[in-house]
């Protein structure tokens, strides 16, 4: 027998055969009975340190490998390796207008809303309030008797403040004591004594090196071990370093992260001791928890490979996404792309999860984190995507002979298939819709389905203001199709329209809109026993370039939120461009089920 054994192996019976039949290969122990009670149990004890150092020799070289590591602090250390500092947990930010009312007899000149002005939150789901606060200062003056402020952005977090004495002969170390704290709300100043009136200087964070002076009031930071986070400075070489005796002021927000999310009710008591009354302008959004390792293993090694700068479309796209993990879709091109082309600029367009669009705040947070990292000369653009959805009309055949499911269940089960396309295929920037993708899945949903045949149309809806002539211009961006001419006396039950909308009110009749095959829109009136053309030209059609314009449509109500402007494409494909996404909704899916025994 050989006279080694195995050191590597990580099961416990294994290690334990390895270690008897190296023992049976030594002449002191050939006569040995190894299945006997006190060698039996010798060879357990040493199997079990065997497998036990194995398995922690295993682990720790795993915790080498940014790729194999499993514990937090293992990956937070090889991701400062490569200068990433992983997100931290992100506050809900919400709008709100404020109307203060001073007494009829008081005009100040202007009131002061003060940083860090509070404001209590209060979510439907759950019984404690919130607290919301202001990042900075603003000034109200009189405006016609009024003091009121719009757009006043608030962030959820209480708000926390630390100091540190900078002491001389020792390595100091500046860690936060919370854990859940909102990065991007740390501030730092650093006043020259104790004293509270002394000189103070505003430190402003840095995420590298480059162009940093000596002299430069800089702050850097960085993840600990614990899930805090240490602030550090330049030690006089890349930012100042403070001196001994001054004192460092940390200020910074602790979160409760998605837990604030839809607050639509917010209170205060008394500004500058005055009653205010509060109107939400924006619901709060944003709340996040803090980066997951997952993300962090993918998103640090690309970090490094962008250098934090955005040049090109994959870097922009790599960047907001690590920095802002609630986008869920991204599409990026150049302003030369648009009509008419905007020189020097990027357009970056936007998907936000659970929102429609994206808001205000969300657009000047993302171009400011941007704009730090475009080219000189590069202006970024944010947009909210345009959706388009699909309205699906399918008729499903299923053989009742193999199966006891009811048309209900089938009808759920293609439904859901349906829904998972989209989710799976669609959803997204630069997606095209494959008719007989969807075809299949149809048919791949229940085994029993015969066959299926689908009709997709796709929907743009349109908002009009009631009783107020509006006028849209739309664009599907797909060739659409064209049915022989609809002339004044044809049956519109044969013609299949290039373009319709769902029913709305107009002149007090249950009316809607379709081409007359020649590039002419029409308001039609259904009368039980034909059709009235109410309006013969209320706008036109480019069946080339899918180009909708509606004019002059005075809308008096319509059911729903909003009409829908069906186009029937040319082609069974749908092709989203780059500012577009393609979306099916639960609403718009029709589906009419048949039984037959085969």
């Amino acid at each position: 027998m050989p006279d080694n054994i195995s050191i590597t192996e990580l099961d416990f019976f294994a290690a334990k055969e390895a270690l008897k039949n190296y023992l049976k290969g030594q002449t002191q122990f050939q006569d040995y009975d190894f299945d006997g009670a006190n060698m039996n149990v010798l060879l357990d004890v040493m199997s079990y340190n065997t497998y036990m150092n194995n398995f922690y020799t295993n682990m720790a070289y795993s915790e080498m490998f940014l790729d194999s590591a499993q514990t937090r602090p293992a990956v937070i250390s090889h991701a400062k390796e490569l200068n990433y500092l992983p997100r931290s947990c992100v506050s809900a930010a919400a709008k709100i207008r404020i109307d203060i009312s001073p007494p009829d007899n008081e005009f100040p000149t202007f009131i002061t809303i003060p940083k860090g002005t509070k404001f209590t939150g209060r979510n439907k789901n759950v019984n404690t309030g919130f607290t919301f606060t202001t990042d900075r200062s603003h000034t109200v003056t009189q405006i016609d008797g009024l003091y009121c402020l719009e757009d006043i952005s608030i962030f959820e977090g209480k708000l926390i403040t630390e100091y540190y004495k900078i002491l001389s002969g020792t390595t100091q170390r500046f860690i936060l004591n919370n854990t859940d704290v909102d990065t991007s709300s740390i501030t730092v100043s650093v006043r020259t004594s104790a004293d509270v009136d002394s000189i103070s200087t505003e430190y402003t964070q840095r995420d590298g090196i480059f162009g940093v002076t000596p002299v430069d009031p800089v702050f850097y930071i960085q993840p600990t071990d614990s899930d805090s986070y240490e602030i550090s400075f330049g030690k006089n070489v890349f930012g100042k370093q403070p001196l001994v005796n001054n004192i460092v002021q940390v200020s910074y927000r602790i979160s409760s992260k998605e837990t604030a999310n839809g607050i639509r009710t917010f209170t205060s008591g008394t500004i500058s001791g005055y009653p205010v009354t509060i109107t939400t302008t924006e619901k709060a959004e944003g709340g996040l928890d803090r980066e997951s390792i997952e993300s962090i293993r993918f998103f640090a090694p690309k970090s490094i490979q962008i250098q934090d700068r955005a040049v090109t479309e994959s870097d922009y796209e790599i960047i907001l996404k690590n920095q802002f993990p609630e986008i869920q879709a991204i599409s990026v091109y150049g302003g030369e792309e648009l009509t008419p082309p905007r020189y020097g600029r990027v357009v970056v367009a936007v998907d936000v999860q659970n929102a429609e669009g994206v808001s205000d705040n969300n657009k000047v947070t993302y171009y400011n984190y941007l704009k730090e990292r475009c080219p000189i000369g590069i202006e970024p653009i944010i947009i909210s995507p345009e959706f388009m959805f699909l309205n699906i009309e399918t008729s499903i055949q299923y053989n009742t002979k193999t199966t006891n499911s009811s048309t209900a269940d089938i009808q759920t089960q293609v439904k859901a298939a349906i829904l998972a396309y989209s989710d799976n295929n669609l959803s997204d920037f630069k997606k095209t819709f494959r008719a007989s993708k969807l075809a299949y899945e149809i048919d791949a949903s229940n085994v029993n389905i015969l066959s299926n045949d689908t009709e997709v149309l796709a929907i743009i809806p349109v908002n009009p203001i009631l009783n107020t002539l509006s006028s849209f211009a739309l664009n599907f961006k797909n060739a659409l199709a064209t049915d022989h001419l609809l002339t004044q006396g044809n049956d519109l039950h044969a013609y299949k329209p290039a373009i319709s909308t769902s029913q709305f009110q107009y002149d007090g009749k249950t009316s809607f809109i379709q081409d007359n095959g020649m590039g002419v829109l029409q308001v039609i009136r259904s009368t039980g026993t034909g059709f009235v053309f109410i309006n013969r030209n209320i706008g036109s059609v480019n069946y080339e370039t899918g180009r909708v314009i509606i004019t002059n449509l005075k809308v008096s109500a319509y059911s729903g939120s909003e009409i829908k402007i069906f186009g029937r494409t040319l082609a069974g494909d749908i092709v989203s461009p780059k500012d577009r996404i393609i979306t099916i909704r639960e609403e718009d899916i029709n589906i009419t089920v048949y039984g037959t025994r085969e």
